[in-house]
């Protein structure tokens, strides 16, 4: 996760992408899961790019969490996020056309716009 963060999250590039002129709103910030000893087991990001379009920027949960609900969990909470600023769709971009995440993309409604692009309708 740390690895996630620090190559497709660095604040420094999140923030050049979000401070365009005319931009939307933007970051919507991280949302942290932890275990009942505070140990960090899955983390999300996104933000609303463009009006009406929200992009999850970072969904990774670690592996003996995998499977319980996390990723489900911090996707709907980071979909919430994205509704409060007004988005009507949400998508994803995978690292690999065939990304090991696709059945849970896939299962949760999206569908691919190009082999590593995927959206959902938030309607």
């Amino acid at each position: 996760m740390r690895r996630l963060i620090s190559a497709q999250c660095a604040l420094p590039r999140i923030r050049a992408e979000i401070e365009i002129p005319g931009g939307a709103p933007g970051w919507l910030g991280w949302l942290v899961a932890t275990d009942q000893e505070g140990s960090v087991v899955g983390v999300a990001a996104g933000g609303v790019p463009v009006p009406g379009e929200g992009e999850l920027y970072a969904l990774a949960v670690e592996p003996g969490s995998r499977r319980a609900g996390v990723g489900t969990a911090l996707l709907a909470a980071a979909t919430e996020r994205m509704r409060d600023y007004g988005a009507r769709e949400q998508r994803v971009g995978l690292p690999a056309a065939a990304d090991p995440s696709l059945p849970f993309y896939s299962r949760l409604g999206f569908t691919a716009l190009s082999p590593k692009r995927w959206s959902r309708p938030l309607d």
